[in-house]
C-alpha cells in the first residue's frame, strides 16, 4: 500500500468520525427560524420549524436570555449543517481517489 492510500484512509477515518460527531451535536441543537411578531404593541416570539411537511410555531416568550440562548444555538446549528456539508464533499472526493487509486 503507498504513503498516499494509506494517509488517505487516515484522513477519511478522522473525517468520518467528525462526521458523526457534527450529526450528534444537530441532533441536539433546535431547527427552524426565531419568528418576532407584534401585536397591540407587544412582541412575541415563535419558533417557525417545519414538521411532517407542516409549518410549526412554538411560542417561546419574551425573556431575552432564552431569546439570546435560542439565536445563539440556531446560529451554531447553522455552522454545522455548513460544516457537514463540507465534510461530505470531502468524504466523496476521498472515496473517488481512493477507488482510482485500487
Amino acid at each position: 500500500m503507498s504513503l498516499f492510500v494509506a494517509t488517505t484512509l487516515k484522513e477519511l477515518k478522522r473525517m468520518t468520525a467528525l462526521l458523526n460527531s457534527y450529526e450528534k451535536q444537530l441532533e441536539t441543537l433546535p431547527k427552524g427560524s426565531l419568528r418576532e411578531k407584534r401585536r397591540n404593541g407587544r412582541t412575541y416570539y415563535y419558533l417557525a420549524y417545519r414538521n411532517n411537511g407542516k409549518v410549526v410555531s412554538d411560542y417561546i416568550g419574551n425573556d431575552e436570555s432564552v431569546i439570546d440562548t435560542l439565536r445563539e444555538q440556531l446560529k451554531r446549528r447553522k455552522g454545522v449543517e455548513a460544516l457537514i456539508k463540507n465534510i461530505k464533499k470531502e468524504l466523496a472526493l476521498m472515496n473517488k481517489v481512493l477507488e482510482m487509486a485500487k
